[in-house]
């Protein structure tokens, strides 16, 4: 079945569809990942974006659904080059194609990924349409205006006893479960949905944790966990995750700006102090360096390509954050020091 790929810039793109035989909208973005595919496109972080791999070839080993890093598909569409939609779903016995049907998520292959990718790294984030007609849309909307975080956000209160006297607020702004399953190693974790009444918690917990997320963090629907953390930052340990160590940027006066094609990948290599660590990144907006000078927060890491920060701390706070994912999954272990980081900071 003939499928296309349009882009607001007019550009029409013609390849074959599998998935999902509806349409689907968003921002582009590219991952350079090899690998690790289930794990990216089940990653909240990806809610409104239809992505592309990089990578030419996809689906080219079996599907195990314990790396699902939520409860289904999160990207809004899949362009690839060269899919092996219909290999065989291993123990899940469920194939990609298939995978992608039950999960209402249409993908379009055949691409010339190279120079798709090409074009965004040049004229920068572009929004699109997967369709099964070539006629472009009357509108390509924005979906970064949209409050993604309500998407993916769980929507009632959980408890995840892990056995540790320390417990942790883990406020789910889109995380994914390999991050839950890290940090329950060092606490328990209260694990509350993202506009979660937080100020009449009853609860006891030592720390604040914000994980990864979708869309901007400077959005208005996060306005009141923003206050929340900037309040709370005074009275106890306050880290974070990705779009966490964003919202702790602003809430502390920081500010952030929106990526030219933001970070998505596995191998992006970071200085923090005076070491290089290979990382795991999945973001379209990230800290504003300037915005920080006149805050209390201090810029520890950044990016060894670009300069963007990595890391930020508080000068005499126990307040700390990253933009990687140091669960990885899929991705390096090199940083997994972060959880060490924690530990030492709740004192257990």
């Amino acid at each position: 079945m003939k499928r296309y790929l349009l882009l607001e810039d007019g550009t029409t793109y013609e390849g074959n569809g599998y998935g999902y035989e509806g349409e689907a909208n968003g921002e582009i973005v590219f991952t350079t990942s090899m690998s690790g595919y289930l794990e990216t496109i089940t990653d909240p972080s990806y809610a409104g974006e239809i992505l592309i791999f990089a990578f030419p070839e996809i689906a080219n080993y079996p599907l195990s659904m314990e790396h699902m890093e939520s409860e289904r598909i999160q990207v809004a569409g899949l362009i690839t080059k060269d899919a092996h939609s219909i290999l065989s779903g291993g123990d899940s016995g469920i194939g990609f194609n298939d995978f992608l049907k039950a999960n209402r998520v249409p993908a379009i292959d055949g691409i010339d990924t190279r120079s798709l990718v090409e074009k965004i790294r040049k004229a920068g984030a572009i929004k699109g349409y997967i369709r099964n007609i070539n006629e472009l849309p009357d509108k390509f909307e924005d979906t970064m205006k949209l409050d993604l975080v309500s998407q993916v956000s769980r929507k009632k209160y959980q408890y995840y006893d892990s056995g540790h006297k320390k417990e942790i607020l883990f406020v789910d702004v889109g995380t994914k479960n390999s991050l839950i399953k890290k940090l329950s190693e060092t606490a328990s974790l209260h694990i509350v949905p993202y506009n979660y009444d937080f100020f009449s918690i009853k609860f006891h917990y030592d720390a604040i944790f914000i994980p990864n997320g979708p869309g901007d963090p400077a959005h208005d629907s996060l306005k009141p966990l923003r206050e929340f953390i900037r309040e709370k930052s005074n009275e106890m340990p306050v880290m974070g995750v990705c779009l966490g160590n964003q919202l702790i940027a602003l809430s502390m006066g920081g500010k952030t700006e929106k990526m030219k094609y933001g970070h998505r990948g596995i191998n992006h290599a970071v200085l923090i102090g005076n070491r290089v660590y290979i990382t795991s990144h999945n973001h379209g907006y990230a800290i504003n360096e300037d915005s920080m000078k006149n805050t209390e927060m201090e810029i520890y890491g950044r990016d060894i390509n670009d300069g963007t920060v990595e890391m930020i701390r508080h000068r005499e706070l126990p307040i700390f954050s990253v933009q990687f994912h140091p669960e990885a999954y899929p991705g390096p272990y090199d940083s997994t020091w972060f959880f060490n980081d924690v530990k030492k900071t709740l004192g257990e």
